[in-house]
C-alpha cells in the first residue's frame, strides 16, 4: 500500500510539471506490482495522473516542432507520438467503461474489480514506459529538414513560345527513356538555353521521376575557365546540405559527396559548361538507376562522352519574337498608338530572334512613351557599333567573352574577316578559307596548301562550334547571325591588325568619302547600289576589297587601284562593269580576284599577266566565253572556276567551240578546276573526253567539276589519295581512269565513282563513311568493263534505278567479295539479289539494304555456298511488295551474325520466320539485337515457335501492323529485352496474359 501511495504521489507531482515527473520517473526505478482488489480506485487515480502527464508532454513536444520549421520531425519522434496518442485512447476507453460499470456494479453481468485492475496495470506500465521514453527522445525531436526534391528557380514561362516549348518536350520524353542518360542542350548566346532549363527544373514531371534535382552553374561570366572542382563540389554541398566537419580536401568531399548520392535517382543540372567535366572527380557516381545529366552550352562538341542526344536551339521566328516583345513590353496600352506599333516592330525585327537580345531591348524601350522616344531609340539602334547602346551592353559583354575565350588571335582574326560578309549572307566556306589564306592568316606564304586548308577547316569548325558561325544552307555554307556579326564589328575597331570600313545592304548609291577610305586593311561595300567610285582612293594598307552584289556598278575608274598595291583579295562578283582598269596590273600582290556573274564583263585584259601571284579566279556566270589564252602566264594559279556557253546564233557549231582546251593542261599548279558548260547535250560527251586530256597531265590537281548541261562529272583528290568522280556514263570513268596517273585502281586508298548520277546525288547507304572505296552506279542497262573493274576493290556499293538486271549476279558477283556495305533501290526487275552459283557470295557483305523492289521474291534463290553472306549483320527491307518470304528455306542458317533486322512497308509478309527453319533449331539468330516491324498490314507473327531463343534480342519497334497480335517472347527467352516501342491502340489490342504482363514494363507508346 506504501509503495502505490508513492508512485501515485510521484505521478501526481507529474501533471503540474510535465517535464519533472518524465525525470523524475526516468530516475526512478520502475515498481510493478500485484495490488489487492480494494486498491483498484489507487490505480485508477494514478492511471489517469500518468496519461495527463503523458498528454501534456506530448504537447509540449508537438508545440516545438510547430515552432522550428526550419527543421523537421524525426521518425523516433513520430513513432512515439503515435504511440502516445493510442495509449490517451486505450485509457480514456477503459477509465470511461470503467466509470461506467462500477455505479453498476450489483448488475449480475458486470465484470470483476480484478478485470480492471489488470487491465489498468497493464496500461500504466505502458504510461510510464513512454514517460521514461519522452525523456529519452526529448533531444532528438527535431532533425534537419532532408533537402527539396526541387528548388524551383524563377524563369519565363515558354508555353507561348514552340521554338522553345519543343526542344524542353523533347527532353522530357528523353529522361523517360533507360537508353538515354546525358542530353546537351546546344545553342548561341542569348539564345534561350538556360530559359529551357529554367523550365525542366520547375516542370512537375521531374519532381515526380527523381529524388533531387542538384542544378550547377557551371561558368560564371567574366572568368577564362570553368568553375573549379572545390566550388562545384561547394555548390553540391550545399544544396544537399551535407555537413562537412572541420576543413576537408576535395578527395573527402567528393567521397562524402558519393556516399550521399548513391542510390539516389539524381538529375544533374548543368548550365554553361564550357569544357568537359570529370564527374567522378567531383563525387557524382555512375548510375544505372534511372540518373540523368542535363547540361547547356554554346559549344558542339563538349562532354561529348556523357552525352547520348543533341538538342540545338534556334532563333525564335519573327511571329514568336513580337510576341515575346510585347510580352516584355507589358503594356498594350503603350503599342495601341499605331506609329509606335510599327516602331516597335521595327526594333524587334532588329533583335534577330534571340530571346536575351528581345528582353534586354524591350525593357529599355518600355520606359519610351512617346513616338519621338521610339523613333530616336530606333535610330540609335541601329547607329551600330554604338558602344552605350542601350539594351545591349550587357549582350554585347556576353560575346566579347565568348570572342576573348577563343584565346588563339589566328582565331579571332578569322572570326572578325567574317564580318566583312553582308547581313544574312549565305558564306560558302572553300571561298571563306581561301580569302583566309590569301591574307596569310593561315599560315604565310610558304604555308602548303593542304596545310592551310587543313587550318582552314580546323579553325571553321572551332568556330562554328563555339557558336560564332552556324551552319548555312548546306554542307559548304555558313551563316554569322546578325548580332553577332555587330559585335564583331564593333570588336574590330579596337583591333589594331582590322581598320575596317563597312557599309553593307544599306542600299548606298554614293561611295562613303574618300578620306573614310584611308589607313584601312580592309573595306567592304557589298549589296549596296552604288554607281560609281572614288578616282583613286589612298588605301595603301588595304588588303580585302569587298564590292560585290552592286549591280548598278558599271565601270571603276582607270587610276582606281593605283594606291592599292597591297591588295590581296577583290571581290567585284555580281557588277555591272563592263572593263576592268588599266591599273588593274598594280596589283601584284593580288591572289583573289572574283568576276563571278559580271554578265557585261566578256573579256579579261591581257595586262591581266602581271598578277603573278593570283591563286584564285573565278568568272563563272560572266561574259567571258572561253579560257584566256593569255593566263597561262599566271604560273601562281590554282584555282579556275569558269562557266562557257555557245555563242548566240551559232548553238550547232560545236566544232567552233573548244574553249581553249590546251591552256589546261599548262597551268602546271591548277589544283582545282571547275568549268560549267551550258551548251546542247549532243556535244556534252565530246567536250568531256577532250576536256580529260588535258587535265589528266595536271600533277596536282585536287578538285575537279565539270557540269555539261544536266551531266556532271565531278573529281575531288583529299589527301592522302581519295578520288571522286561522277560521270553521266560508265565509258568516261573508262576513259578517264585509262588517261590519268590512276591507271592503276588497286593503288587508291580511297575512291568514290558515281555513274549514271543526276546532278552529284548523294550516297544513301546509311554510315556512308565506313567505306573507303565506294561505287554508285545509277540509271543504266547491262554491265561493262569499268564497272566490275572497280567494283573488284569496292567495299561500298548502291545500285539504283537499274533497268533490267534480276539479280546482283548478272554484275559479276565474283567482282563483288570485297564489299561491305551495299544498297539496292529502285531496281524494276530484280526478282533474287543472289543466283545459285558455285562459290561464296558476298562472303563481305556486313550491311545490306534494299529499297522498293516491285519484283523481289527472295534475298536468294537455291542453296548458297559456305561463307556466303556468313558476315551480315545488317539487314533492312523496304517496300518490297512481292516478297512473301523474308528467308528462303535452310538460308536462315547461315546467317548467324545478324544484329539489325528492319522490314517496312512488305505487305504480302505474313511471319518473319517459317517454322520450318526454326524446328529443331531454337538458336535461329543468336545475335539479334534489334527487330523494327513497320507498316506490314498482313504480318500476324514473328515466329509460330514460342520456345524460339532470343538471347541478344535488346530492342523491338512495331507501327502499323494491326494483326501482330501475338509475339513469341518471355522471361526466358528474351531476358535482354529492354525497350518495345509501339503505337497505344496496338498495344491496347494486344491480348491480356502473361506476356503482356511482361513485356508491359518494356513499353514506350506513341498516339
Amino acid at each position: 500500500m506504501a509503495e502505490t501511495i508513492a508512485i501515485v504521489g510521484a505521478v501526481s507531482g507529474a501533471v503540474g510539471a510535465a517535464a519533472g515527473v518524465v525525470q523524475a520517473a526516468s530516475q526512478a526505478k520502475p515498481i510493478f506490482w500485484d495490488p489487492p482488489m480494494d486498491e483498484v480506485e489507487e490505480i485508477h487515480d494514478a492511471l489517469n495522473a500518468a496519461v495527463r502527464a503523458l498528454s501534456s508532454i506530448r504537447k509540449d513536444f508537438m508545440n516545438e516542432v510547430e515552432r522550428n520549421k526550419m527543421k523537421a520531425p524525426s521518425e523516433t519522434y513520430m513513432e512515439w507520438i503515435n504511440r502516445a496518442v493510442e495509449i490517451e485512447k486505450q485509457v480514456k476507453f477503459s477509465v470511461d467503461e470503467y466509470g461506467k460499470h462500477s455505479k453498476e456494479e450489483s448488475s449480475f453481468w458486470f465484470p470483476s474489480s480484478s478485470y480492471f485492475k489488470e487491465e489498468m496495470i497493464k496500461m500504466y506500465k505502458k504510461v510510464t514506459n513512454l514517460l521514461n521514453e519522452g525523456n529519452q527522445i526529448r533531444d532528438k525531436i527535431l532533425v534537419d529538414q532532408p533537402p527539396e526534391t526541387v528548388l524551383k528557380r524563377r524563369g519565363p514561362d515558354i508555353n507561348k513560345f514552340e521554338t522553345l516549348r519543343k526542344p524542353l518536350e523533347q527532353i522530357l520524353d528523353l529522361l523517360e527513356k533507360d537508353n538515354v542518360k546525358g542530353i546537351r542542350i546546344h545553342g548561341t548566346v542569348g539564345i534561350g538555353k538556360t530559359t529551357i532549363m529554367l523550365n525542366l527544373n520547375n516542370h512537375e514531371q521531374v519532381a515526380k521521376k527523381f529524388d533531387i534535382v542538384i542544378w550547377l552553374t557551371v561558368s560564371k561570366e567574366g572568368s577564362k575557365k570553368n568553375l573549379s572542382r572545390e566550388h562545384l563540389q561547394q555548390a553540391i554541398v550545399q544544396r544537399m546540405e551535407i555537413k562537412m566537419e572541420g576543413a576537408s580536401n576535395a578527395d573527402k568531399v567528393a567521397r562524402r559527396i558519393f556516399k550521399e548520392l548513391k542510390g539516389k535517382k539524381y538529375l544533374l543540372l548543368l548550365d554553361d559548361v564550357k569544357e568537359d567535366l570529370n564527374l567522378n572527380e567531383i563525387g557524382i557516381p555512375e548510375s544505372n538507376n534511372g540518373c540523368k545529366i542535363v547540361l547547356t552550352t554554346r559549344l558542339r562538341q563538349v562532354c561529348s562522352s556523357m552525352v547520348d542526344r543533341v538538342i540545338k536551339v534556334t532563333y525564335l521566328s519573327l511571329d514568336e519574337a513580337w510576341k515575346m516583345f510585347q510580352d516584355v513590353l507589358g503594356s498594350p496600352k503603350l503599342i495601341a498608338n499605331q506609329k509606335i506599333r510599327k516602331l516597335a516592330w521595327r526594333v524587334c525585327k532588329e533583335c534577330s530572334g534571340l530571346p536575351l537580345l528581345i528582353e534586354k531591348v524591350a525593357n529599355t524601350f518600355r520606359l519610351k512613351n512617346t513616338e519621338y522616344l521610339w523613333s530616336d531609340g530606333l535610330d540609335s539602334w541601329r547607329m551600330w557599333p554604338e558602344k552605350e547602346c542601350q539594351g545591349i551592353r550587357e549582350m554585347y559583354k556576353l560575346l566579347k567573352f565568348c570572342y576573348d575565350d577563343l584565346d588563339d588571335d589566328t582565331y579571332k582574326k578569322c572570326f572578325l574577316y567574317g564580318a566583312l560578309y553582308p547581313e544574312d549572307s549565305d558564306i560558302n566556306t572553300d571561298y571563306l578559307l581561301e580569302c583566309w589564306a590569301a591574307e596569310d592568316l593561315l599560315g604565310n606564304d610558304d604555308c602548303a596548301t593542304k596545310e592551310s586548308i587543313m587550318i582552314g577547316h580546323l579553325i571553321l569548325s572551332r568556330l562554328k562550334n563555339v557558336s560564332l558561325l552556324e551552319e548555312g544552307k548546306n554542307d559548304n555554307r555558313v551563316t554569322m547571325h546578325k548580332f553577332i556579326r555587330q559585335v564583331a564589328l564593333y570588336i574590330s575597331e579596337d583591333e589594331p591588325d582590322c581598320k575596317y570600313l563597312v557599309k553593307t545592304s544599306k542600299a548606298l548609291r554614293r561611295p562613303p568619302d574618300e578620306k573614310s577610305w584611308s589607313e584601312k586593311k580592309r573595306i567592304s561595300l557589298g549589296d549596296n547600289k552604288l554607281d560609281w567610285l572614288p578616282d583613286s582612293p589612298n588605301c595603301s594598307l588595304l588588303s580585302s576589297l569587298f564590292l560585290q552584289k552592286n549591280s548598278a556598278l558599271d565601270m571603276i575608274p582607270a587610276l582606281f587601284f593605283e594606291h592599292m598595291k597591297n591588295l590581296r583579295v577583290l571581290d567585284l562578283s555580281d557588277t555591272g562593269i563592263k572593263l576592268l582598269p588599266s591599273s588593274l596590273s598594280i596589283l601584284i600582290r593580288l591572289k583573289i580576284l572574283y568576276l563571278n556573274n559580271c554578265k557585261h564583263l566578256v573579256e579579261l585584259p591581257s595586262d591581266i599577266i602581271e598578277l603573278v601571284h593570283l591563286e584564285a579566279l573565278d568568272i563563272q556566270g560572266s561574259g567571258v566565253d572561253n579560257i584566256p589564252p593569255h593566263i597561262e602566264k599566271l604560273i601562281c594559279l590554282k584555282r579556275l572556276r569558269a562557266s562557257f556557253a555557245t555563242k548566240s546564233g551559232n548553238e550547232n557549231a560545236s566544232q567552233e567551240v573548244h574553249f581553249n582546251y590546251n591552256i589546261i593542261s599548262k597551268l602546271s599548279k591548277l589544283e582545282e578546276l571547275v568549268i560549267d558548260v551550258k551548251s546542247p547535250e549532243q556535244w556534252s560527251i565530246a567536250v568531256v573526253e577532250n576536256i580529260i586530256k588535258e587535265v589528266a597531265a595536271l600533277q596536282e590537281l585536287k578538285s575537279l567539276k565539270f557540269s555539261f548541261s544536266d551531266k556532271v562529272v565531278d573529281v575531288i583528290e583529299v589527301a592522302p589519295m581519295t578520288l571522286r568522280i561522277s560521270v553521266p556514263k560508265a565509258t568516261i570513268l573508262l576513259s578517264f581512269i585509262e588517261s590519268s596517273s590512276w591507271k592503276d585502281v588497286q593503288s587508291i586508298s580511297s575512291f568514290e565513282f558515281y555513274i549514271g548520277c543526276q546532278n552529284s546525288e548523294p550516297p544513301q547507304i546509311p554510315d556512308f563513311f565506313r567505306y573507303d572505296k565506294y561505287v554508285k552506279y545509277s540509271n543504266s542497262v547491262g554491265s561493262n568493263s569499268p564497272i566490275l573493274r572497280v567494283l573488284a576493290e569496292a567495299d561500298g556499293f548502291e545500285l539504283v534505278n537499274h533497268k533490267d538486271i534480276k539479280q546482283l549476279s548478272d554484275l559479276g558477283i565474283a567482282s563483288m567479295n570485297k564489299v561491305q556495305g551495299c544498297l539496292i533501290e529502285s531496281c524494276d526487275e530484280i526478282e533474287t539479289i543472289v543466283d545459285a552459283v558455285d562459290s561464296a557470295v558476298l562472303p563481305n557483305l556486313e550491311h545490306l539494304y534494299i529499297k522498293n523492289l516491285p519484283k523481289l521474291e527472295s534475298i536468294c534463290k537455291g542453296p548458297m555456298q559456305p561463307g556466303s553472306l556468313t558476315k551480315l549483320t545488317t539487314l533492312h527491307l523496304t517496300s518490297c511488295q512481292m516478297m512473301v518470304k523474308i528467308f528462303p528455306p535452310g538460308v536462315i542458317q547461315q546467317l548467324n551474325e545478324i544484329q539489325y533486322l528492319k522490314i517496312e512497308k512488305c505487305q504480302e509478309i505474313e511471319e518473319i520466320i517459317a517454322e520450318s527453319d526454326a524446328a529443331g533449331n531454337l538458336n535461329v539468330l543468336p545475335k539479334l539485337k534489334e527487330l523494327i516491324l513497320l507498316d506490314m498490314k498482313k504480318l500476324s507473327g514473328v515466329c509460330t515457335i514460342e520456345s524460339l531463343e532470343w538471347g541478344s534480342l535488346e530492342k523491338v519497334e512495331i507501327f502499323k501492323c494491326p494483326v501482330l497480335l501475338v509475339l513469341p517472347f518471355n522471361k526466358d527467352n528474351a531476358a535482354k529485352l529492354e525497350t518495345i516501342e509501339a503505337e497505344k491502340q496496338w498495344w491496347e489490342a494486344f491480348p491480356c496474359g502473361e506476356v503482356k504482363e511482361r513485356l508491359r514494363k518494356f513499353c514506350t507508346l506513341r498516339s
